[in-house]
């Protein structure tokens, strides 16, 4: 199929080196919301991995073109209903799905996490933490994918009511989570899950080698989005293929 790339930073770069193996072509490329529209005609699906504050514009660029749209742009989640609303407003005339990580591994590691809260819940002598490092160019802070898994701890464990994610400067309340983030290095995808007793610990870890794993599950995606229609989410695709 012929993809259009939005965003041609690290990732786009990735993606393009993951997909030409795979039989699809490359048909647009746009680093810039006035490029967008060239770089869909002729496109069977788009993938965006750009800026958030283009998101919106990406959507009703691809809804105007009828191409399907593989989100993968993070630090805009609080505008989803927006984005939805859009859809809705058009009629779901294209697919659109967003994840804030698009790694098989990573929602792998998420349905271990929910499993693993859902049993400390039931053990309250477990106190839980999370933390994460990226690369030193990652924009957002914390990442969709720590979002993703503090949303994960509080809907599981109900002594947890609220996430800290700054520096503390006094002592953590029972019912909190603290969830820090570290940026540095090149390339450092990382998330761990601690869950500590006083007599032992826990950790739960998820580590990407490089940006291929991200890249191949947003292509995965783009392929089984291309004839669907509405709003997506990874776990929709990941019930689809592999009944998670």
């Amino acid at each position: 199929m012929n993809i259009a790339l939005i965003g041609y930073g690290s990732m786009g770069k990735t993606i393009e080196r993951i997909a030409l193996p795979r039989g699809h072509q490359i048909s647009g490329k746009a680093d810039t919301p006035p490029e967008v529209a060239a770089a869909l005609k002729g496109a069977d699906v788009a993938i965006d991995f750009s800026t958030a504050e283009a998101v919106l514009s990406h959507v009703e660029s691809c809804i105007a073109a009828g191409v399907p749209l593989v989100e993968g742009t993070t630090g805009w989640q609080g505008r989803r209903d927006e984005a939805k609303g859009l859809l809705e407003k058009a009629g779901s005339p294209i697919g659109f799905l967003w994840s804030p990580n698009f790694s098989i591994g990573v929602h792998m590691y998420l349905k271990i996490i929910a499993a693993a809260a859902r049993l400390a819940d039931k053990a309250e002598e477990y106190d839980v933490w999370g933390t994460e490092i990226h690369h030193t160019g990652k924009i957002d802070s914390p990442s969709g994918t720590a979002k993703a898994i503090e949303k994960i701890l509080l809907d599981s464990i109900t002594r947890k009511k609220t996430i800290v994610e700054d520096k503390l400067d006094r002592k953590r309340e029972d019912s909190e989570i603290h969830f820090s983030s570290v940026r540095g290095g090149l390339v450092n995808f990382g998330h761990t899950i601690g869950f500590d007793s006083p007599s032992d610990r826990i950790l739960i870890t998820h580590e990407a080698r490089n940006r291929d794993g991200y890249a191949l599950g947003a292509v995965k995606a783009a392929e089984w989005l291309r004839d669907k229609k509405g709003f997506f989410s990874m776990d929709d695709y990941a019930t689809d293929v592999f009944g998670a």
